[in-house]
């Protein structure tokens, strides 16, 4: 188990025989195998190189009127269209600081412009969703209805269908779970919507879905998606990318959310034209990077003994590759994340932003598991520099920590 990790400039891993720890002035700590994130991404070393290059000449405020100021917002103008085109061909371009405030700006948005309508979503929502779904119904007067999920992680369609009707202005979801990694169909949801609440806008959560899996803009006739940088190898920024109405309603709402009522944070024009690259260069390579990634989540999962009753939440053919979670009947998942934490091994026992609450998982809770069983959670979540020798690693660290339990 004494092993250290070395990163190249290209983000890969690779492992030697040596001891797993660094110095840092005069203090030794572990170096870290990660393996959170689902939580935030390690940055591609080329992409802080662009976004160092893109600070030194894209420092003006985009909305000022002065010569460096519109450079800027040529530059933010330009990423907003590769980005688009990479992902969402004709959609426009928020830019945003994180995904929580992409989120908010799409809710926020939405309901101001639709008072006394009613909103759907499910019970397995990122807080991020739920609260600005909560907070802008609140103060716009919308009523929001809540389908369940079933044990595997999907929406229950018997239970979504009876909340859809005339009365529904949009259907707020997500594409991926960011605990569970459970991948929802957008293309039935939308087929669904058609056929029950056929002038619903459809906003998917795809913040774990971005550069991991296809995101289905043009299948689904996705009204709104969102993503953020840092989930994707990015230093920071996030977007918000919106299909606009003819008369261009959509459009004049979400300037008004920055223009006017200052709602919306200002991103730096350097995260935009970094996450613009970093989108255009992985998109193309999509599927090859998911298969490698799948490879090494299903080797980890292999490994891990039958006897520890270990229950995979969400089968693999209905999972993101990126995300594996496991729910251990006798162990706690906190628990075992601080054994690997003792180990130089970063994991997750959930949502990063629910991780200190005293409470079970809303989303385990949701899916039917107990109390016990939800506190037996735990997560990996793996990016492209996440090497098989990691999974190696781990594996025999884990198997160790399972057997000291």
């Amino acid at each position: 188990m004494s092993r250290r990790l070395l990163r190249s400039r290209t983000g890969a891993n690779t492992v030697t025989s040596h001891s797993r720890r660094k110095s840092t002035g005069n203090v030794e700590m572990p170096v870290q195998l990660y393996l959170d994130n689902a939580a935030s991404s390690r940055p591609f070393d080329w992409a802080l190189d662009c976004f160092v290059s893109a600070a030194k000449e894209f420092f003006g405020n985009q909305e000022a009127a002065g010569a460096f100021g519109l450079r800027s917002a040529k530059a933010v103008k330009d990423a907003s269209a590769r980005l688009a085109s990479a992902l969402a061909p004709g959609a426009s371009v928020l830019w945003c600081n994180t995904g929580t405030e992409s989120l908010a700006a799409a809710v926020h948005a939405h309901c101001m412009s639709h008072p006394g309508t009613e909103i759907v979503t499910t019970k397995a929502e990122h807080p991020a969703l739920k609260q600005a779904l909560l907070r802008f119904g609140k103060a716009f007067g919308l009523t929001v209805r809540t389908a369940d999920i079933g044990r595997d992680g999907l929406i229950r369609t018997d239970s979504l269908i009876p909340l859809l009707s005339a009365h529904t202005s949009l259907l707020a979801v997500h594409h991926v779970n960011a605990e569970t990694g459970a991948v929802q169909n957008l293309v039935e949801l939308r087929a669904l919507l058609d056929q029950h609440a056929p002038k619903a806008r459809f906003l998917a959560d795809t913040t774990q879905s971005v550069c991991k899996i296809a995101v289905p803009w043009k299948e689904a006739k996705l009204d709104m998606m969102t993503l953020s940088g840092c989930k994707i190898g990015a230093p920071c920024g996030a977007a918000l990318l919106w299909r606009d109405t003819p008369n261009r309603t959509v459009s004049k709402t979400f300037q008004a959310l920055r223009g006017i009522h200052h709602a919306v944070g200002r991103c730096q024009p350097a995260a935009a034209v970094t996450i613009a690259k970093v989108v255009e260069t992985l998109i193309p390579k999509l599927a090859e990077r998911a298969a490698r990634i799948a490879s090494i989540r299903a080797s980890i999962r292999a490994s891990i003994p039958a006897e520890t009753g270990v229950i995979e939440t969400v089968a693999p053919e209905h999972a993101s590759p990126y995300i594996l979670h496991l729910i251990f009947p006798h162990h706690q998942g906190a628990v075992l994340v601080r054994i690997l934490e003792s180990e130089g091994i970063s994991t997750a026992a959930g949502s990063a932003c629910m991780a200190e609450t005293p409470s079970p998982s809303e989303t385990l809770t949701a899916m039917g598991y107990n109390r016990t069983l939800a506190f037996g959670a735990f997560r990996l979540s793996f990016w492209d520099d996440t090497a098989e020798t990691d999974a190696e690693v781990f594996k025999n660290v884990f198997n160790q920590a399972l057997k000291n339990y």
